[in-house]
């Protein structure tokens, strides 16, 4: 690791000999870049040009930009062997005492960049105050983190190899522009960031090279630059769970991912990172907002998702063979996509508070949902990944005497869990991981139905490990596993059983709501075929409702395969 000083200058001389000799003090090596200064400080530069003793200086012909600046003594330094650059402003604002501490922290971290982060005392500019805040915000968008705490800093240990590799592949602001857009390019590519407290003052009579409107202008062009960078780039950063950089892993170029044919092996793709952020658009910017920040997401995982879209167009075709209105074309594929989109979406908005019981299409004139849906008794709720039930798990839950238990496939229990939990500090939902329903399971779910609390469990989907618990019922044409361990939870509960789902249709929310039966009943000497029985009622209900609105059924994955014991004999 080798380091040096890099001080750009335009028309600030008055302390650069003293900025030098404090760097000098610390052995580093300096390039100073004169940026088509005027006579008398290109004479004060070319006075301190000593290569022998460790001061180098270059001049560019005319006024480029501390960007251009920057890069040229960047290039100068590595051509000289070096790895790494310090690079500090020649108007004296930055407080060298913390040198040691900076460059103490880049040879902990090479990889790192350090940055100053800096403590302003009285002397700082109203303007420049307001200014910098406004850009620490956009730079938590672009970025999506609260990662870089200060962008603005031009007192930074820069890692020379990789800050080139972006100049010269994507670029970076000329500018007032410069330190800021590099930073986020730096931390896309997985850099990290590293502050060291630094005081900054402003010295009297210091003149300052900001141009008003030019370089506000160049400002807010960049932050258009970056924000959309940040879209570009937002499918990768969800595919790889809230990280820009790929990790050593993503980058083997195996597709491992798409071979497996179980649901719950493909993982739901930085669901809590993407959650946890469209949840903040969602209350500031809206529904319209929401649904072009996705857009692209939607349409990777379009273009890279093979199963899915093999699954979308095999589902699409089974329901125009049974009825269903939707044709099997690329485009309504498309369309399937579309719906997962919105209706991730409707869950955000539903957790958030923003859907209300307005939204809601009640049947027979129902004023509000409980008037439609018993209150007052425990019921175990069987739905599917069909539509949104989150909608009326959502609103049921803000009665404050009303609970809601719902079991979740164990990988994704959790990080649903915390994305509830943010949006929805409030809410009367308990999440609860399964992998198997046991004893001790049914023992808890047993005296929450004793307290009068609703259980939801998907009973469409067969959980990982169980697939000889499962039974072949018909949908759609043709026999496909539904899980046994649903019914059986139901039986070993001996409450209602009710058959659900909701549905987005012209600006409001359908509800279909169906008894199944009072109590399960299932004879030990036939208990299988008694539970293929009730899953097989279940299945028909469930066609009626998918055949209507194909495009809300979310299973992209091989429904009706078989058993994966069956495969291997």
């Amino acid at each position: 690791m080798k380091i040096c000083a890099l001080i750009p200058t335009h028309n600030h001389h008055a302390v650069l000999a003293d900025v030098v000799a404090r760097v000098r003090d610390q052995g580093l090596p300096v390039f100073i870049i004169d940026d088509g200064s005027n006579v008398t400080t290109e004479q004060k530069v070319q006075a301190l040009h000593d290569p022998e003793n460790g001061v180098t200086c270059h001049r560019l012909s005319h006024n480029s930009g501390k960007g251009v600046a920057v890069m040229q003594g960047m290039a100068h330094a590595s051509a000289a062997g070096y790895s790494h650059a310090v690079q500090i402003d020649a108007d004296g604002q930055h407080d060298l005492d913390r040198l040691s501490d900076m460059l103490e922290q880049s040879r902990n971290d090479p990889t790192a960049l350090i940055t100053g982060l800096p403590i302003y005392d009285d002397s700082i500019p109203t303007g420049r105050k307001i200014g910098r805040w406004v850009t620490h915000f956009w730079v938590w968008i672009e970025t999506l983190s609260t990662a870089i705490r200060d962008s603005m800093c031009g007192f930074r240990v820069y890692p020379i190899a990789q800050s080139l590799a972006i100049w010269h592949e994507e670029g970076a602001g000329n500018k007032m522009d410069f330190d800021t857009e590099l930073m986020v390019r730096l931390y896309w590519r997985g850099v990290p960031i590293i502050h060291v407290p630094t005081k900054v003052t402003y010295p009297k009579g210091n003149i300052s090279n900001f141009r008003m409107w030019e370089d506000n202008l160049l400002i807010s062009a960049m932050h258009t630059r970056l924000v959309f960078g940040m879209l570009a780039r937002l499918p990768g950063y969800i595919g790889r769970g809230g990280k820009f950089a790929r990790s050593p892993a993503d980058n083997r170029g195996d597709d491992s991912a798409d071979i497996s044919h179980h649901w719950a092996e493909i993982d739901e793709r930085g669901m809590y990172f993407g959650m946890r952020f469209l949840g903040m658009v969602y209350r500031i910017a809206g529904r319209r907002v929401c649904l072009a920040i996705m857009l692209p997401v939607i349409v990777y995982f379009y273009l890279t998702g093979g199963i899915a879209r093999r699954a979308s167009r095999d589902f699409l075709v089974r329901s125009a063979q049974h009825g269903g209105t939707v044709a099997p074309t690329r485009w309504n594929s498309f369309r399937h996509f579309l719906g997962f989109g919105e209706s991730a979406l409707d869950k955000i908005a539903a957790w958030c508070g923003e859907l209300k019981q307005d939204d809601l299409a009640l049947p027979d004139q129902a004023k509000d949902l409980f008037a439609y849906i018993p209150r007052d008794q425990a019921a175990v709720l069987l739905v599917s990944h069909f539509g949104n039930m989150e909608l009326v798990r959502a609103i049921a839950s803000r009665d404050r005497d009303f609970r809601v238990n719902v079991l979740l496939h164990h990988k994704n229990a959790a990080r649903f869990g915390r994305v509830v939990q943010k949006l929805a500090p409030k809410s009367q939902v308990d999440l609860i991981e399964v992998t198997d329903i046991g004893p001790d399971t049914a023992i808890m779910l047993r005296e929450r139905v004793e307290r009068g609390e609703w259980i939801v469990i998907a009973a469409d989907r067969v959980a990982i490990g169980a697939r000889d618990k499962s039974v072949e019922v018909p949908f759609l044409g043709e026999n496909a596993h539904f899980p046994q361990g649903p019914f059986i939870l139901a039986y070993l509960l001996q409450c209602p059983v009710y058959m659900a789902a909701a549905w987005r249709k012209d600006g409001h929310f359908k509800i279909a709501w169906q008894k199944l039966t009072d109590r399960l009943t299932l004879p030990r000497k036939n208990r299988t075929d008694a539970i293929t029985g009730y899953a097989t009622q279940y299945a028909q209900w469930l066609e009626k409702i998918v055949i209507r609105e194909p495009l809300q059924w979310f299973n992209f994955y091989d429904f009706w395969a078989k058993k994966k014991a069956d495969d291997d004999q």
